[in-house]
C-alpha cells in the first residue's frame, strides 16, 4: 500500500513532541484533524502506532513505522535537493576531451577550479588529437573540447580560453639553449620537429607558416610516435615549436626559449555542440571563463 509521505511527517511529529497537541502546534495545524489522520492511517494499517494512555507513546509497531519513515523522508528530500542541484547544473558529468599541450597547465587548473566550486560534478576527462576529439564531439562521446584547430561547423559554438605566444623546445646543449629570447631565423638550416599534420591540422600550419614568414629555410621532421616527450631533439639542431604553457614540462635534457618574433597567438578553445543542453556544461564553461579571466589568458 502507497503511504503518503505527509502522513509520515505527521507520525514523526508526534513521536519527536511525544503528543499530538504539541505535534500539531509544531505542524501549525489543528489538533483533531491531525489525530483523525493518525487514527486512519492506523485503521488502514490494521496496527496500533501510538498508545494514548496514560502518556502518548510509540508502540513496537510505531517505532519500526517511525524508523523506516525518517528513513524515506532523508532519502526524499536528498532526491529533492539533487534533482535541484543537478537542474542548476552544480551536480552530474561533464565528459571533456583535449589536446595533449593543454595536459600541463590548462586541464589541470580547471578540474581544480571545478572541483573547488562545483564538487557535485565529475569532469570526466580524456585527451585525443584534434581530428579525432572533432568526430567524437560531433557524435556526442564529449560535451566539451579543448582544442586549437577544431573546424567551423554550424553545429559548434566556440569561445576563446586561452591565447598563448609560441615558445621554442631544444636540447639542453642546443647552441640557443642559453639565449632567454631568439628569433625563428635563428633556427635557419636546423629541423623542426613535430606531430604529424593530420594529427595537428592547424597547429601544423600555423607553424610552417611562421618559418615561411622569415624567408630562410628549414628541414622537416614529423614524430612517428605521438607525444612531446617523443620528438627527437637530441643531435643540437633540431627544434620544436609548442605554446607557452609547455615551457619547462618538456622531456628532460630540454630546455624552453621564447620566440621574438611577432606572431599570432595560439588560441585554444572550448567547443561544444550547440544543441548540448546540460546545466552541468554551462556551469563548466561558466568555471572556464571565470578562470580565463583571473589567469589572464586572454
Amino acid at each position: 500500500m502507497a503511504i503518503d509521505l505527509r502522513l509520515m511527517r505527521y507520525v514523526i511529529a508526534v513521536a519527536d513532541e511525544g503528543g499530538f497537541q504539541r505535534a500539531a502546534e509544531r505542524l501549525m495545524m489543528a489538533q483533531p484533524p491531525l489525530s483523525r489522520q493518525i487514527r486512519d492511517l492506523e485503521r488502514e494499517l490494521g496496527v496500533t502506532l501510538f498508545r494514548r494512555r496514560p502518556a502518548v507513546a510509540l508502540t513496537e509497531a510505531g517505532q519500526v513505522f517511525v524508523a523506516s519513515a525518517r528513513a524515506i523522508l532523508a532519502e526524499a528530500d536528498r532526491m529533492v535537493e539533487q534533482t535541484v542541484s543537478a537542474a542548476r547544473g552544480e551536480l552530474g558529468t561533464v565528459r571533456v576531451g583535449y589536446i595533449h599541450s593543454a595536459v600541463f597547465d590548462t586541464v589541470p587548473q580547471l578540474v581544480a577550479a571545478m572541483a573547488e566550486s562545483y564538487p557535485g560534478v565529475t569532469v570526466d576527462v580524456h585527451e585525443g588529437w584534434s581530428p579525432a576529439l572533432d568526430s567524437a564531439l560531433s557524435d556526442g562521446e564529449y560535451d566539451l573540447v579543448l582544442s586549437r584547430d577544431i573546424p567551423e561547423r554550424p553545429t559548434y559554438r566556440r569561445e576563446l580560453l586561452r591565447a598563448e605566444r609560441l615558445v621554442a623546445v631544444v636540447c639542453e646543449n642546443h647552441p640557443l639553449a642559453e639565449r632567454g629570447e631568439v628569433a625563428l631565423r635563428e633556427f635557419a638550416g636546423q629541423r623542426l620537429c613535430h606531430p604529424a599534420r593530420r594529427l595537428a591540422p592547424g597547429r601544423h600550419d600555423f607553424m610552417m607558416t611562421a618559418l615561411e614568414g622569415t624567408g630562410e629555410r628549414f628541414e622537416y621532421w614529423e614524430s612517428p610516435v605521438h607525444g612531446l616527450g617523443h620528438l627527437d631533439l637530441c643531435d643540437k639542431r633540431s627544434f620544436a615549436l609548442v605554446p607557452a604553457s609547455v615551457a619547462g614540462r618538456g622531456p628532460i635534457g630540454t630546455a624552453a626559449v621564447a620566440i621574438s618574433d611577432d606572431l599570432p597567438t595560439l588560441d585554444l578553445q572550448l567547443v561544444w555542440r550547440r544543441d548540448n543542453d546540460s546545466a552541468a556544461l554551462a556551469v563548466l564553461i561558466g568555471a572556464a571563463r571565470d578562470l580565463a579571466r583571473r589567469r589572464g589568458w586572454c
